[in-house]
């Protein structure tokens, strides 16, 4: 069954003109078949620019976003766009997993160059452990810390505060992140320094010199950060109505412990285990590596 291309009218198998409107069926159906393409690529080509479009617009909004907090970090916007905080959070757990994949690479690096200075090519030994996979390793773990900061601070809100200063954990987690954006200038200038000093810093260790200016330097910005971090985790709690008899400084140490309770039974049950059979893995390789210079 087919049907007229021009005012779709139902068409007979072996008519060749419409019985409506008269037109070519033959005509039509070229017609039909040389547009169809073209206009699939138009709507691909509008789709893909629409989306391009839209990225760019979340882009800039949420750099405008950031530039606001901060300048005030405590007078969060109500009206942000849901996933500004999650985007945040993001970001530090990108920078975060390139604090150890890139300097680790440069080790690496160095450490097979010495190597082969003595005809052991490492790389037959052990693989660079610091590849793209150990990459997102790192992102996820670092991601689910952040998510259990985000989501037992909502929850000892929710518990806490009064029904009149309830909020969604999506706004929860906006105002977190809207606290901790200026920290983001510190982790970012921190990452960039050890990404261009960490190959001078072998280099001063491996000729005896223990010039570590720089790395002291990377150590006290991260140090504001993570101070900065803790303020707004902490800050959070502070704009909330208490519905029980209780200070908001001991709604903040509520928090503060069961996140660290939370946090070292990740750690001390989950990643430290997989830690350590990696570690012991990789060294065993290292060791080997040793025992074919000696």
């Amino acid at each position: 069954m087919k049907f007229c291309t021009n005012c779709g009218a139902q068409l007979e198998a072996e008519d060749k003109f419409c019985t409506s409107c008269g037109t070519a069926v033959a005509a039509n159906t070229a017609s039909a078949t040389t547009e169809t393409p073209e206009n699939k690529i138009n709507v691909d080509k509008e789709a893909v620019n629409e989306r391009v479009q839209q990225t760019k617009q979340y882009a800039q909004n949420y750099w405008n976003w950031v530039k606001t907090s901060i300048q005030k970090p405590f007078e969060t916007q109500n009206d942000a766009h849901p996933f500004y905080g999650m985007t945040t959070f993001i970001l530090f757990s990108i920078i975060g997993a390139l604090f150890v994949v890139i300097p680790g690479g440069q080790i690496f690096g160095k450490f097979s160059e010495t190597t082969s200075h003595y005809g052991v090519n490492t790389e037959s030994i052990m693989d660079n452990p610091f590849t793209i996979g150990m990459f997102f390793k790192l992102l996820v773990v670092i991601a689910i810390i952040y998510a259990l900061y985000i989501v037992i601070g909502y929850l000892v809100e929710k518990l806490l505060s009064t029904e009149d200063s309830e909020t969604s954990i999506i706004e929860y987690t906006n105002k977190f992140a809207h606290f901790i954006n200026y920290t983001l200038i510190f982790s970012v200038v921190a990452l960039v320094i050890t990404i261009f000093s960490t190959q001078t810093i072998i280099n001063n260790l491996s000729e005896g010199r223990t010039d570590l200016g720089s790395l002291n330097l990377v150590v006290g910005l991260l140090a504001l950060a993570s101070l900065g971090f803790s303020t707004g985790f902490l800050a959070t709690f502070f704009d909330k109505n208490v519905k029980y008899k209780i200070d908001r400084i001991y709604v903040v140490v509520i928090a503060q412990l069961v996140v660290s309770l939370v946090i070292y039974i990740l750690v001390r049950y989950m990643i430290v285990p997989n830690a350590e059979s990696y570690a012991t893995g990789l060294f065993g390789s290292v060791f080997s590596t040793f025992d074919n210079l000696f």
